[in-house]
Order: structure tokens, then sequence, then C-alpha cells
């Protein structure tokens, strides 16, 4: 047994040492019917949980990446999308362990407040959805940083993670760790992403535990602050390597950015919004908003 736990070890350590020479290769892109603005994805017992920023519903599609249901979180509207100044702004989703129980919980920006001061637990057996109200915690994040926009959300180990989006007048990207249990979040502290970029802003992030790898998607878009959308520029995709140990320091070093409308033409025009592993060992899924209400979806490999 010894051994085997040697062997095991070592095989995590490889992979991870070879993330730093992985090109992620670009595979396909979808444009996904009538469902507005995605803003964040995840993925938990084969299915994935995509929800936008001013949707009504949780778009539920199985590994084919094909439809099978959505699930409604707010009421139904005259419109397909809610209206921007009382939206709750989900922009990004972690899987957490709520009750013994694996769920999705979707985070708003808390970027306007206390309308965008919510979260929401989706327990996926029962497809039930439950309101949190963040405003406590989401009042200690701004202690911490100034205009407050989280847009991408992970757990690593027993920490929730949250990136803290830049813009033009703030422009210092963050990721803040906090505690969590029983949906109660305690803020810990944040550690400032040393990212060799002008005017670009975390947009999501994932967690592969097991190659201890952190992948963090970045967009630029020509705006002020955390509530204007603004002309779209380049995304990015961060790869940061031994990932549980550079999460113990005061700036993030990343081991790997990419410019991802390098890897295809299909990126152009797009801003990524959220990245997230999937049920096939080194493929990644990242969701895109047109900020025109369109949501798209791509696949790579790594």
């Amino acid at each position: 047994m010894k051994l085997i736990s040697i062997l095991l070890a070592l095989a995590s350590l490889f992979s991870a040492c070879n993330m730093k020479d992985v090109q992620p290769v670009f595979e396909s892109s979808r444009v996904l019917t009538d469902y507005p603005s995605g803003s964040t994805v995840c993925y938990l017992d084969g299915k994935y949980y995509i929800m936008g920023d001013d949707a009504a519903e949780i778009l539920v599609l199985n590994d084919n990446m094909n439809e099978l249901e959505r699930i409604r979180i707010f009421p139904a509207g005259e419109h397909i999308r809610l209206p921007k100044d009382s939206k709750a702004d989900v922009e990004s989703s972690a899987i957490i362990n709520h009750d013994g129980k694996p769920s999705v919980l979707f985070l708003g920006s808390g970027s306007r407040s206390p309308h965008r001061d919510s979260a929401f637990l989706l327990e996926t057996k029962l497809k039930k959805v439950e309101r949190i109200d963040t405003r406590t915690f989401f009042d200690e994040l701004r202690m911490e940083v100034k205009d407050l926009n989280i847009e991408a959300a992970s757990v690593a180990g027993s920490e929730l993670l949250l990136g803290l989006r830049a813009n033009k007048s703030y422009p210092e990207n963050y990721i803040a760790l906090a505690d969590f249990g029983g949906l109660n979040f305690k803020y810990n502290r944040k550690i400032a992403i040393q990212l060799p970029l002008h005017g670009a802003g975390i947009s999501g992030m994932d967690y592969d535990e097991k190659g201890d790898v952190l992948f963090v998607t970045f967009s630029s878009e020509d705006t002020s602050n955390s509530y204007d959308d603004g002309e779209i520029g380049e995304s990015y995709l961060a790869i940061i390597t031994y990932a549980s140990q550079a999460l113990k320091e005061d700036k993030l070093a990343i081991t790997k950015l990419i410019m991802l409308s390098e890897l295809s033409p299909e990126f152009i025009d797009q801003k990524i919004e959220s990245v997230s592993l999937t049920g096939d060992p080194r493929k990644l899924m990242l969701v895109a908003d047109d900020d025109k209400g369109n949501t798209k979806i791509f696949t790579l490999s790594y």
C-alpha cells in the first residue's frame, strides 16, 4: 500500500509538471439556442449546469452538450432577459458539499447592493433552488476591495475561491479565500493575481484537484466600473500548476497564459465568462457572452 501511495503521488506530480508544456487545443464550438448571456458553467454527475447573468433559468446539458432541461430560478417575465437594474447578476458557480450531497452553488456578483447580494443553491437530485442572503459576507469583501465584482468561483480543499474582477478604475484582480459550512461564508484573505496584461479581468475559474492545477479565464472590455459593459476585447486562459502551494502565497503567479483567439478565430468577439472541467480527462468547457444576449460554448483539450 505504501508503494502504491508513493507511485500515485509521483504520477500526480508528473502530471502537474507536464502541464507547463501542454498547449491547449481548440476542439469545437456551438451557439446555444434561445439561452441568454451565458456567464458560468460547472459539471456534476454527467451534466453541465449553465447560468446566464440575466437569465431566468438554469440550462442543463448532457455529456454530448445537448439540452436536457431548464430549471427555473426566477419568475417568468415578459422578456427572455431580466432587467439589468434589478437582476441578481449570477456570474459564477462552484460544486460544494451540502448536507452530505454535492450541489451547485451559484453566486451573484455583488456589484450592486442589494439586488446582487445573493447566492442560489441547486440540489440537483431534487431540482430544488434555495436563495441565500450573502449581503453580510459580501460586505466583508467590500471592505477588502473597491468596486466588488465576483466573476469566478471554485473550491480547493476546504476553501471557497472567489475571483474578484478588475476594471479600468481598479486594475487589480484578486482571488478571495473563504471558509464555508452550512451555507455560512467567512472571508479569510485575498491573493493578488500577477497578470502580465493591461485591462483584463478575471472571468472564470476551476480547480483540478487530481492534477493540482488551477484554470482561470480573463477577458478584456472597455469599462471603468463593475456595472457597465464595454467593447469586447481579447480573452485568455491561464494555467497555474502546483496550485495548492501557489494559493498559500500573497501573490499568485501564472505558469502559462494563452490568448484564446490564437487557438481559433472562433474566439474573436467572444467574451469568455467561465471555464469548467468536464467528464473527459484533460478537457475543458468554456462559456462566452457576446453582450448581445447570445451564449456560445467551446471545448478545449489539453
